[in-house]
């Protein structure tokens, strides 16, 4: 721990007198545990009994710090001594997020959030501009909602007075911040180009770049943004082409480092079958230069657009794509949108990533099982069956109107209209599911992780011929009938690197009535007496249906001098219960998200890359 002020104060005396006299620099005999400088300068109280502390390498310090990642955590650690707040500042400024709120917030003591002073999302701006704490700062993000006053100025010509001070403060802060590798602005108004030109200040260390579009149909100044040569992942979501969105076709066209590209459109389009966008806004300079770009991944959502060639089918680099997310795209079954829809699937001639390792869509379908079949080496695979909750991550529709259409079939205001499209039968889902697992079992023996659809009923044979064939699964998600338990130790046998299993129940069949109206603890019980053999030792997650996931422990023995079980009755529930057991938690699916056949099994967009 740090030494005591009176300590301090004679070491800094010491210092001086011996650098006047030229001697050799000496120190307190006890070993420092901060610079000299810092004593006299932190704002923090050094150690009430420091003469008598045990003091810790400053590199295990160091070391527990690292795991601290709880931003009041690390605000309260820079409180506690000079030590911790020099050693503890450059994390907690690291990563900065700013949100803003439509409306005022109170406590629950009643008082606005800000009492005496401006709002959290001001006085966090004004710490920034007015401190050298952005120094520290290497991840800037603006997320929320922004209240711009008099709307009606932007059809006068100009933009409101509190949205051009924003960005005249934003670009304050941004022109201080010389170590910035990560922005997002995803507030619901737009920048304007002096922030992008400050963006394009910072380009020689930015390396991400997440923006989020405007929903209204307001008139604003649209800016064609600036290259930024060293960007490698760049997230563009809510676009709507009626609603004056900037050009990033530049970007793309100078980003020669690029990796990651996420597009997400507006909903509204697919909804009201508006064909309004066009990819050569996007793609068309790099069609036109020539240029290719090289993403490993790609992650597009919502689009809705005809398929017209020009050289786009050339402008990604399928040799060096790893990962795919398609969602609400190109293969929608809805007869909305069936004709641009189908313009995609007749050209299907376009180039297939050889070395693909994975594939997230909430679309199958036969011509895609004979795509996954010209390549090998998928490790990776999940089919979500999970319905977005509305819309994605911001209902654009609410903000932007529909475009009106007197006979719109299909989902229009969220419930089946008579023409909607069918439901597929079982044999069709029957012969699509084994199509698909005849490919994973030829071509992708190397499948780590792979979510199934909760359409396909997965027969006893067909899983163990599926394990068998991949025998490198970790996670794994299916929809069958309950096993006989002999066949499930089987199963599992042959897959010994399986540590989660979550079988999908569909929801509005018998087998989803009869699971729900089961007691949780009863699950658990049979999975209990099950999971203690030593073919599961290896297993730690198991899930049924969409709410239950089990978190499973250690095996509980019966003790020693335990009475022995009568003949007859080695089945019954006391004599399991006797055990021996598996020690078994049920956990919210919450806590489950970093798992991916869970957090991953969703429409839903996030602006950041899994």
């Amino acid at each position: 721990m740090p030494e005591t002020s009176r300590t301090a104060r004679r070491a800094a005396a010491g210092t001086s007198s011996q650098a006047n006299t030229g001697a050799p620099l000496r120190f307190h005999a006890q070993p420092i545990t901060a610079p000299v400088h810092s004593w006299l300068t932190s704002p923090a109280r050094s150690h009430p009994n420091a003469a008598q502390a045990k003091e810790l390498p400053l590199h295990l310090i160091q070391l527990i710090l690292t795991h601290l990642d709880d931003v009041a955590d690390l605000a309260r650690i820079t409180r506690t001594s000079r030590l911790f707040y020099y050693m503890t500042l450059p994390r907690l400024y690291q990563d900065v997020t700013l949100r803003s709120y439509a409306e005022i917030r109170y406590t629950e003591h009643g008082r606005p959030e800000g009492y005496g002073g401006g709002s959290p999302f001001a006085m966090g701006l004004n710490t920034l501009v007015s401190r050298t704490f952005t120094d520290y700062v290497q991840s800037f993000r603006l997320v929320g909602e922004w209240r711009e006053h008099d709307e009606d100025d932007y059809k006068q010509g100009r933009v409101p007075d509190n949205s051009m001070v924003l960005q005249i403060a934003m670009r304050a802060a941004l022109d201080k911040m010389k170590n910035l590798k990560a922005f997002a602005w995803e507030l619901n108004t737009k920048p304007l180009n002096a922030l992008y030109q400050g963006l394009v200040n910072r380009s020689s260390t930015l390396t991400s770049f997440t923006l989020r579009s405007q929903t209204k149909r307001i008139p604003r100044p649209t800016t064609v943004i600036s290259p930024m040569p060293n960007l490698k992942t760049l997230v563009v979501y809510d676009i709507d082409p009626l609603c004056y969105p900037d050009d990033i076709s530049l970007v793309l066209l100078g980003a020669t480092k690029l990796e990651n590209l996420k597009l997400h459109w507006s909903p509204r389009m697919r909804d009201a079958g508006e064909e309004s966008v066009n990819l050569m806004t996007i793609f068309g300079r790099c069609a036109t230069a020539g240029r290719v770009l090289s993403l490993k991944r790609l992650a597009i959502y919502n689009l809705y657009t005809r398929f017209v060639g020009d050289g786009l089918e050339r402008v990604i680099d399928t040799e060096h794509q790893e990962e795919i997310t398609v969602f609400n795209s190109m293969g929608s079954s809805d007869p909305t949108t069936v004709f641009l829809d189908d313009s995609w699937r007749v050209n299907n001639n376009q180039p297939i990533p050889p070395n693909l390792k994975c594939f997230r869509s909430d679309h199958v379908d036969r011509d895609q099982a004979v795509r996954f079949s010209k390549f090998s080496g998928l490790e990776r695979l999940y089919l979500v069956s999970r319905p977005p909750k509305g819309h994605s991550k911001s209902n654009s529709s609410a903000a932007t109107p529909t475009t009106p259409s007197t006979a719109t079939p299909g989902v229009g205001n969220g419930t089946l209209s008579a023409f909607a499209p069918p439901t597929p039968t079982e044999s069709q889902c029957r012969n699509i599911g084994g199509e698909y697992l005849a490919v994973i079992q030829s071509h992708h023996r190397t499948m780590r992780h792979l979510l199934l659809s909760d359409h396909w009923l997965v027969s006893d044979e067909a899983l163990y011929k599926l394990c068998q064939s991949c025998p490198n699964l970790e996670q794994l998600g299916f929809r069958c009938i309950v096993p006989p338990l002999e066949s499930l130790r089987q199963i599992v046998k042959l897959v010994p690197k399986l540590w989660a299993i979550r079988m999908l129940v569909r929801p509005g069949t018998e087998f989803a009535e009869t699971v729900a109206s089961m007691d949780p603890e009863m699950h658990a019980f049979v999975m209990a007496t099950e999971f203690w053999r030593p073919e599961y030792r290896n297993v730690k997650y198991v899930g049924l249906g969409d709410k239950l996931v089990y978190k499973l422990g250690g095996v509980i023995f019966p003790p020693k001098n335990a009475p022995a079980v009568p003949d007859g009755q080695e089945n019954s529930m006391n004599a399991k219960r006797a055990g021996p057991v598996r020690k078994i938690e049920l956990v919210a699916r919450e806590t489950v998200k970093w798992i991916d056949i869970w957090g991953l099994d969703t429409t839903e967009f996030d602006p950041e890359f899994p």
